[in-house]
């Protein structure tokens, strides 16, 4: 959601809380905060994607297998494509142009300053842009950031970034085993700006290595299997590579592929929660004392991953949404959690189908029916005839949603979302806050007596897309 979003005022929470009634639907790790609350709409559509999977025919390929296999070859050659680069796509210009002017707030009231962004501008040394053009490979799960800085840049002030989880220079969050193309480094050694599969942006030095061409022929002629679970623990890691190389220790989730060791052992089907699955091993680039990339062995529970690509299915696709309901909202990757686009990016990840990172870019691929110009009626009547449960995307600017079915006559959609526009006073531009997945309707919110204009996002829908071409 690319508006400017401000927080709601608990008071104001509170209040608009009482005013619809029923209990907070808590979101995976925890109770809701104070600053999260409820819709009608999540008390009356089902919080579990296997309700909707049954009603659109559970087992039933939505797509043929020559469609899936064709997605899967057109997902490898954009995930390698930095690897096939021999220059950087990106304009100086473009790099440049956010170092002009400082903006924001680094957290709480404490705004950035114009000698900070020079001093990062002069560590950029963006004069000499590109000053390299290297193939590389993410070694740990990264940022990629519109500036090379951790630190954070918010447009308002934000005493508690999770309840204002939109840190602008948060590009995205690249798992681990992302191709990129070094194309510049930062004076001090300890950023690189790369070209990845999804965009351009500064990456922490120590989570890339390099690779030469006998790596990147084994790698990506490799057998991948998908992690269809989130926070998977990388154990038994070799330890020959030395310390500087480990991967083991860190966790994995679902939009992660990595290379199966010979023989495989994977399933292609989902099993969740099996004590008796037994274990596989996978590969995981790693980084050796010369900074270059090797691949070292670990294991995981069959349970947690799949042989790619998974079949496309609603049972399939609703088994790894269900693991991402009701997480928090995270911008970018902000926090390792997801926002609209990650969600629906990762969860086609394990059957083979990119998407773009951006909601934008993902509501133009395939097949596109435009909603614009419809009553709420024609809305809902055109997603029912043309849309597929568990593949079709519900588009409008800023936010993009997965369509999962009919429920109770109406379209259901599964997203992560921040929350829905509303007038708090003066301010036209608050925001009555959900911060996490959930199935809803296309008019969440509706009953709600302060909404902006009284409008919901059925009245901002613009286009129905399904990404692959399917058996209906």
């Amino acid at each position: 959601m690319f508006s400017r979003l401000r927080l709601v005022c608990l008071a104001s929470l509170l209040l608009l809380m009482a005013a619809c009634g029923g209990k907070s639907v808590p979101p995976r790790d925890g109770s809701a905060p104070s600053w999260m609350g409820t819709i009608a709409d999540l008390r009356q559509f089902p919080q579990n994607l296997e309700v909707y999977a049954k009603n659109a025919g559970q087992n039933k390929r939505l797509i043929s297998q020559a469609e899936q296999s064709r997605q899967l070859a057109r997902f490898d050659r954009i995930f390698f494509g930095p690897w096939e680069m021999r220059k950087t796509s990106v304009r100086k210009r473009d790099v440049a142009v956010i170092f002009n002017k400082a903006r924001g707030y680094k957290q709480g009231s404490e705004r950035w300053t114009q000698m900070e962004w020079d001093a990062m501008a002069r560590n950029a040394n963006l004069k000499n842009f590109p000053n390299r053009a290297q193939a590389a490979i993410t070694v740990r799960n990264t940022d990629l950031r519109e500036m090379p800085t951790h630190l954070t840049r918010f447009s308002e002030p934000t005493p508690d970034p999770r309840a204002n989880p939109f840190d602008y220079f948060q590009y995205s969050l690249l798992p681990l085993g992302t191709p990129v193309l070094i194309a510049h480094t930062s004076n001090d050694g300890r950023w690189h700006f790369v070209e990845c599969p999804i965009a351009g942006g500064w990456v922490d030095a120590e989570d890339l290595a390099l690779v030469d061409d006998s790596f990147m022929s084994l790698y990506r002629n490799a057998s991948f299997a998908a992690v269809v679970r989130d926070n998977v623990r990388l154990t038994d890691q070799t330890a020959q590579y030395g310390a500087s190389a480990s991967t083991g220790g860190q966790n994995v989730s679902i939009g992660t592929i990595l290379p199966t060791l010979a023989g495989g052992g994977l399933s292609a089907s989902i099993v969740y929660n099996d004590p008796a699955a037994p274990p596989v091993t996978l590969l995981a680039p790693v980084k050796d004392s010369n900074g270059m990339a090797r691949t070292a062995p670990f294991t995981v529970s069959s349970s947690d991953v799949v042989a790619r690509p998974l079949p496309l299915t609603p049972d399939n696709v609703a088994a790894v949404g269900n693991v991402m309901m009701g997480q928090r909202y995270g911008w970018g990757g902000m926090f390792g959690e997801r926002d609209c686009s990650a969600l629906t990016r990762d969860i086609f990840t394990p059957f083979g189908i990119w998407l773009p990172r951006n909601s934008g870019g993902q509501a133009r691929v395939g097949a596109v029916n435009s909603l614009e110009g419809m009553t709420t009626r024609e809305k809902e009547d055109t997603i029912l005839r043309y849309g597929v449960p568990f593949l079709s995307l519900v588009g409008m600017r800023g936010h993009i949603m997965l369509y999962v079915g009919k429920y109770d006559g109406r379209p259901a959609i599964f997203h992560n979302v921040w929350g829905v526009r509303t007038v708090e006073g003066n301010d036209d531009n608050a925001r009555f806050v959900i911060g996490r997945a959930v199935v809803t309707s296309i008019t969440p919110g509706s009953e709600l007596k302060n909404l902006y204009r009284g409008t919901t996002f059925v009245d901002r829908l613009r286009t129905l897309s399904t990404p692959a071409d399917t058996l209906q």
